[in-house]
């Protein structure tokens, strides 16, 4: 069996035309990262990979900053590499790969993602099995974002949003300053009681002596978690905050390569990791860096922005992750989250479900495709 075709299309939806033209800023910039670059829109690359034997693999790569730019490295340069090669050879496939790690992991991702659903399709198999057997069946996850609302008691009316919908761990996104977080996270702390997990995510919107700061008040708030005080291109700065504050902190969404996470750890910056299975090389990458991660005690805790492709090969591989935590289930507004295949997410209970079809269990949904396709 032998690789025939490899296609990469870019999907872009754009808020203003989904909601013709008035698009709250709580959207387009819901978090520190999105301070001096609004959120236009939600954004995927599909991944469909070919055999000469009839049988089609489809995977997701990351859609930020630009899906057609990581469409155009899957095309332009992995395909010719994985033309005419065996499909089963996974391992090998991403080991060649594995030289575009530093340059692109994204395209690297949704290739692999797909070459994991057709290897299902292949031996009629769902992902988790084929990953080494599931470990638990239900994926734990929380909320999130509740974005830069105006007011703490917006924040706090979003928050109960989410508890309404059967979660029971919520993430709040903060790095306005430490009073204006404090004063959000106290109102979301007095609504959703002390029974639900409270997250809070700075994006990187701080320095040391701030996020010490914040966080000493953090903790009587029982905070779950600090995310990102610092940017994790900081990591000997996110190792002094770890060091100064009772919280976990967590980081690791920015990050693409097993290479950057082989950093973090060793620095000793985090307690807790979150990388993306559409940027950080697919479910290989995911499992790799798991790995690397357990050596160090440290939990995985996957970032869950993407469309819903992405979001399904997530949860299997949660499932199969021997240090996993928790997930991130993304609810900021995306036309492409649940429209680009036909199969539902399966969240219940508060919890999500992997799927038990072969490979990924999907089929795209061809008028999203067309609808939504970037080029």
């Amino acid at each position: 069996m032998k690789i025939s075709k490899v296609e990469a299309i870019p999907l872009f939806a754009s808020f203003a035309e989904a909601l013709e033209g008035a698009v709250p800023p709580e959207l387009s910039q819901p978090a520190f990262s999105m301070r001096d670059n609004p959120l236009l829109g939600q954004g995927a690359v599909i991944v469909s990979i070919s055999t000469d034997a009839g049988l089609v693999g489809i995977g997701e790569a990351m859609g930020r900053p630009g899906p057609r730019g990581t469409a155009a490295h899957i095309n332009e340069v992995l395909a010719p590499m994985l033309i005419g090669a065996d499909p089963r050879h996974h391992q090998a496939l991403w080991t060649a790969m594995n030289e575009q790690m530093r340059f692109a992991p994204m395209g690297i991702s949704g290739v692999d993602m797909a070459l994991w659903d057709l290897r299902g399709k292949i031996y009629g198999d769902c992902l988790s099995n084929l990953l080494g057997g599931a470990m638990r069946d239900t994926v734990a996850c929380y909320a999130s974002p509740i974005p830069y609302m105006a007011a703490p008691e917006a924040s706090a009316a979003k928050a109960l949003e989410f508890l309404r919908q059967g979660f029971r761990a919520v993430k709040l996104k903060i790095g306005r300053g430490v009073s204006t977080d404090i004063e959000h996270a106290a109102a979301l702390r007095d609504a959703i009681g002390s029974e639900v997990k409270l997250l809070v995510d700075a994006n990187g919107a701080y320095k040391v002596a701030d996020s010490i700061a914040l966080a000493k008040e953090l903790v009587r708030l029982g905070v779950y978690w600090l995310e990102e005080p610092a940017h994790p291109e900081f990591p000997d700065d996110l190792a002094r905050i770890r060091r100064r504050v009772d919280l976990p902190v967590v980081s690791g969404e920015w990050l693409g390569s097993w290479f950057q996470f082989r950093d973090l750890l060793k620095a000793e910056a985090v307690d807790v990791i979150m990388p993306n299975i559409t940027r950080c090389g697919g479910p290989t990458g995911l499992m790799k860096i798991a790995d690397i991660a357990a050596l160090e005690n440290v939990t995985v805790a996957p970032h869950g922005v993407g469309a819903g492709i992405g979001i399904v090969a997530a949860i299997a591989t949660c499932a199969a992750l021997p240090n996993f935590l928790i997930y991130e289930y993304n609810q900021l507004f995306n036309p492409l989250r649940h429209s680009v295949m036909h199969e539902a997410i399966d969240f219940r209970a508060g919890a999500l479900h992997p799927n038990t079809g072969d490979g990924l269990g999907l089929s795209l949904n061809e008028a999203t495709i067309q609808r939504y396709r970037a080029e």
